[in-house]
Order: C-alpha cells, then sequence, then structure tokens
C-alpha cells in the first residue's frame, strides 16, 4: 500500500492498542491555553531569578506576544504605560498558574521568592532560540510524560467513532440560529421557547450523527431549574429578564450543553474546561485539531491528527513521544517533497476553494475557511497546512503549478476584526495573507 494512504487505513479502521495501565491525570493541569506562556516565562527567569522582577518582564512578554487569557490572542497591543488593578491581578494569577505547572514539569524551581530555571528549562530555551516548533515538540514530550493526556484523549476520539476517524461533533447554536430575533427576547417564556427549541434540534442531531434516540428533558429541566434557583428567569412566563445578562444567560446554555455531549454522549470523565485546555493545546503541538469555523457547520468539530501505534512503516507519520508499553505517538506531519503529497495537497486545496466559491457565489474566499477543510480532509494540522501552501504559492509563483492561486491581505467586506482575532493567521513568505482566488491555468 502506498505509505502516504497509511495514516487514512489506520484511522478508518481504528486498530489501536490503548492500555489501561497508563493512568492519565488531565484533570490536574492549571488553567492556561497558550503554550507560548511556558516560553515567556523560561525567557523571564533567564533575566531574573528574583519573583517580581521576573513578573515584570512576564507582563511586557505577555504585551508583545499578545497573549490572552483565554484561548485566543488579543487583537491588538495595549501601549497605555499602566495597568489597571484588575488588569494586574488577571495578569498574576496567570503568572502563577504558569510558575505551579512549569514547576511540576520540571522547568523552574521556586524558593520562597526566588525562581531558578532547571537544566530542563535551560535546555527548552535553547531549543525555543533555534526553532518555537522544535520548542514546542520538547514541550509536547514533557506534558505527555507529566498528564498523559493525549494518550486519553485519543482513545477518546478513536473509541467513539472509528467509522469517521475519531470525529467528536459538539453541536452548537444560537438563538438565531433557531430563528430567535435578540432584539424580540425579552421575558422567561422567550427563554424557555429557546430552550425548548434547541433541546428538540440536539435531540435530532444525536439521532442523525449517533444513530440513537436519546431524551433531553431532564438534562433540559435541570438547567432551567438552576437558571431559576439563580434568579436569572422567573417562574413568570411573561416577566422581563435582564436584557445586560442575555449574552451570560445564551453562554449559559452552550456550555452546559457541551458539558452533556461530552459527559452523557462520549463519557469524558472530567470537566469540559479540562477537555477545552487539552483540547486547545493539542492543536498547537499538532496532535489533535478543533475547531468553531469549520465551513457550513454549526458547533465544535474535534479530531485526531495523530495515531499511537507500536508499529510504523509511514514516512509521514512522526515519532513524537514513547510510551511505557512499547506504543508510541505519532503526528502525522506528511513532508512535501514525500512520494504523491504535493499532489494530494493541490487536489484537496483546489477541491475544498471550488466547493467554497460554489456556495458562497465569490471568488476570494477566507484563507482560514479553506484551511478548515483542507485540514479535515487531509487529516493535517493546521502549521502543515501553512507550510504547505507557502510551497505550493512559491511554485505557483515561479509557474511550475496547474493551478494560479492569488493570495491578498485583503479581507471579505462584512467582516470584522474581532472575527480574525478567534482564527489562526497564515502567514507565507513572512507576511500575513487573509483571503484566496484559485483558478485553473488556460491551456
Amino acid at each position: 500500500m502506498n505509505k502516504v494512504l497509511y495514516f487514512y487505513r489506520l484511522m478508518k479502521e481504528g486498530k489501536f492498542d490503548f492500555n489501561l495501565d497508563i493512568i492519565p491525570s488531565p484533570q490536574i493541569v492549571k488553567k492556561f491555553y497558550l503554550l507560548d506562556y511556558f516560553l515567556i516565562l523560561l525567557q523571564s527567569c533567564s533575566l531574573s531569578n528574583e519573583y517580581h522582577k521576573i513578573f515584570s518582564k512576564f507582563k511586557l512578554l505577555k504585551e508583545k506576544e499578545r497573549l490572552g487569557e483565554s484561548k485566543y490572542r488579543k487583537l491588538v497591543i495595549d501601549e497605555s504605560e499602566e495597568l489597571s488593578e484588575t488588569q494586574v491581578k488577571r495578569y498574576m494569577y496567570t503568572f502563577d498558574q504558569v510558575i505551579i505547572e512549569s514547576e511540576n514539569c520540571g522547568l523552574i524551581k521556586k524558593k520562597s521568592n526566588q525562581i531558578q530555571l532547571t537544566k530542563r528549562g535551560q535546555k527548552c530555551l535553547i531549543l525555543a532560540d533555534n526553532s518555537k516548533r522544535i520548542f514546542y515538540n520538547e514541550l509536547l514530550a514533557i506534558l505527555e510524560a507529566k498528564y498523559h493526556s493525549f494518550y486519553q484523549l485519543l482513545n477518546l476520539c478513536y473509541n467513539q467513532n472509528k467509522q469517521k476517524g475519531g470525529l467528536l461533533i459538539f453541536p452548537i447554536y444560537s438563538p438565531r440560529k433557531l430563528g430567535f430575533d435578540k432584539k424580540e427576547m425579552h421575558t422567561t417564556y422567550h427563554i424557555l421557547q429557546y430552550s425548548y427549541k434547541l433541546r428538540l434540534r440536539l435531540e435530532k442531531d444525536i439521532e442523525s450523527n449517533f444513530g440513537k434516540k436519546k431524551s433531553l428533558k431532564n438534562f433540559e429541566d435541570e438547567l432551567l431549574l438552576k437558571l431559576f434557583e439563580d434568579k436569572i428567569i422567573s417562574n413568570i412566563k411573561d416577566k422581563k429578564f435582564n436584557k445586560a445578562k442575555y449574552n451570560s444567560i445564551i453562554s449559559r446554555f452552550r456550555k452546559y450543553w457541551l458539558n452533556i455531549f461530552l459527559k452523557e454522549i462520549y463519557k469524558y470523565p472530567y470537566s469540559f474546561e479540562t477537555f477545552n485546555i487539552w483540547v486547545e493545546r493539542g492543536k498547537q503541538l499538532g496532535v489533535i485539531h478543533t475547531t468553531e469555523f469549520y465551513p457550513n457547520f454549526d458547533g465544535r468539530l474535534v479530531y485526531p491528527t495523530s495515531v499511537i501505534l507500536k508499529k510504523n512503516s509511514s514516512l509521514d507519520l512522526v515519532n513524537s513521544y514513547n510510551y511505557s508499553d512499547g506504543q508510541s505517538l505519532f503526528i502525522h506531519k506528511p513532508k512535501w517533497n514525500n512520494g504523491n503529497n504535493p499532489n494530494r495537497f493541490f487536489e484537496a486545496l483546489t477541491n475544498a476553494y471550488f466547493d467554497l466559491k460554489n456556495n458562497r457565489k465569490t471568488t476570494f474566499i477566507r484563507i482560514a475557511d479553506l484551511r478548515e477543510k483542507v485540514c479535515y480532509k487531509m487529516r493535517i494540522p493546521t502549521f502543515i497546512f501553512n507550510e504547505f501552501l507557502e510551497l505550493a504559492y512559491n511554485e505557483n509563483l515561479k509557474g511550475e503549478t496547474k493551478i494560479k492561486i492569488s493570495l491578498e491581505a485583503d479581507r471579505l467586506p462584512h467582516e470584522t476584526n474581532a472575527m480574525y482575532l478567534k482564527r489562526e493567521p497564515v502567514i507565507i513568505n513572512n507576511q500575513q495573507k487573509n483571503i484566496v482566488a484559485i483558478d485553473y491555468k488556460k491551456p
């Protein structure tokens, strides 16, 4: 069999031997998503051993790298000289979380108000100076040795949906998606109507996606009771709710049903917050992919871009961690110059582009949307897509391709800065590109 197809056959068949003796401990992770926090702490510690001096440098690097407290980077760098008291407390909380986990992972040693880099921390800093991706590879091995969280995530994915390569589906429906107008939602009755319609839609999704009927009525009642006990909704249907809390109310629905799907459908034993932290970290490392922006889908998708095996014969699967039972974590990192990979990428790229173009009736397509479809089709990490797109684009500039690729920094007319904040940028030849147009060359 063609080695390039090896990964896809493995995913479809789901032939993985997960060892129950490997005990994961994902729940003890600290609450930050972006792995660059580890790096800026190490960089800060390299300049001083004193807690407050390290924190001062940490703040500066945090702003420079636009690191937010959520899974998203900040839209702009804060140019103000003074942080508010609330900002300082928030920064300090994140700082302490990163310190605790870095110490747990053996990157630093903390004693009183003194913090020192360990040999492992110094090694990571040297690797980062050479390449951030090499630093990430080392960090992956450190995190997996400590928590075995990716082992558990891959086990979860492949056991739950072998037929679709470990795909996990989390439907998400805002009131607007279900036909409600925010401006017309004022009373408890409107919230109850949204809740009812949402439950029916989720039950329908469970039947269509998982082939089974499941009533969610008891779960809905539990959520509504909590909202009533928290005095968010009233037992009087016509009573108006606090409109200023509209977004937080809808957020409660979203978080609640995501947790229900995770625990009741996928049988994940920990919270959605824990799941989310590891999925987002795994995405940065290339272990797993997650998105809430897959074109024409309302919800979140999670799927593996790696496998756990004892033996591997594909050059496109890179050994990233060795487990105690003789198995290894292999990440799908195809090489451009390996076999038919360029042709496979060009095919996936053009098919995805014309699919989006025909659906949206526009020539230019957001690259981030194109990336979602190609990554899913090829089961590759986002950074591999970015690398391949740059190589394909440069071949196109040399006239060595059958298609013409046009990349622009412009944005589509209806899009705002906030829309781009939640999507990883695509950097081509050291320049950010946002939209793409593709066409076949004329004979």
